[in-house]
């Protein structure tokens, strides 16, 4: 395998394609990455945006070339200046940080007015999860999806008692409306931009009907924007 070739989740790919069509607006193209994991998605991302793409996260998993992209930090502190950023990205990462509000609010500080952030999160509501996982195995779906049908029978499928939970579509949206504007959730577009090619499209377009999205999508994506003047 060549090393120089990185993969990344297919949100990583629609997230550069939102942000491409913003980023000559854009005046410094510097961005962050919250929850960055292995930091191979800001490396991925440095190079499909031409921008300056820095990552944090309070694990140190980081690969060796993402190694100067790359801080450990915690989201809820933020270790950076206010308005340093021309937009940040958080995938998967505001239902791990115990106080989502306070995240939220991290990421609009260090943006600069007029800023965008792109945010995915697991969709509360779903019947079915991780089967989109590139980098995960069959069994570890498997268990993943008994893990969490297992805490909703206790009652315990919340962020807060450790499941993985995330939120349902209103939950998101008021999360980000609380701080941000413009906030478009973008499921059925970016449900659509992965599976268009992999899933029947009658089937796709029933899949994701107003009566199934909520209970077929496995998570939420959306787009939004710190109001300039702020």
């Amino acid at each position: 395998m060549n090393d120089n070739v990185i993969s990344v989740a297919a949100m990583v790919m629609h997230c550069c394609q939102r942000l491409q069509a913003e980023i000559g607006n854009l005046r410094l193209n510097k961005g962050l990455v919250v929850g960055c994991g292995t930091g191979d998605e800001v490396i991925y991302m440095q190079g499909a945006l031409g921008a300056q793409v820095f990552g944090i996260d309070l694990e140190n998993r980081f690969t060796e070339r993402a190694r100067g992209s790359v801080v450990l930090g915690d989201a809820l502190r933020l270790p950076f200046a206010s308005e340093a950023f021309d937009f940040a990205v958080a995938l998967h990462s505001l239902e791990h940080v115990g106080d989502s509000a306070q995240a939220v609010s991290e990421v609009y500080r260090v943006l600069r007015p007029g800023a965008w952030f792109y945010a995915g999160v697991p969709n509360r509501t779903r019947l079915v999860g991780y089967l989109g996982s590139f980098d995960a195995s069959a069994w570890q779906k498997i268990a993943w999806n008994a893990e969490d049908w297992l805490a909703r029978l206790r009652g315990r499928f919340r962020n807060e008692t450790g499941a993985h939970a995330g939120f349902d579509r209103e939950e998101f949206s008021s999360l980000l409306c609380a701080r941000f504007s413009n906030v478009a959730i973008l499921t059925e577009e970016y449900l659509r931009f992965k599976y268009a090619r992999r899933i029947p499209a009658s089937l796709l377009d029933h899949l994701l009907s107003p009566r199934w999205l909520p209970y077929s999508a496995p998570a939420h994506y959306a787009f939004c924007r710190k109001p300039d003047g702020d």
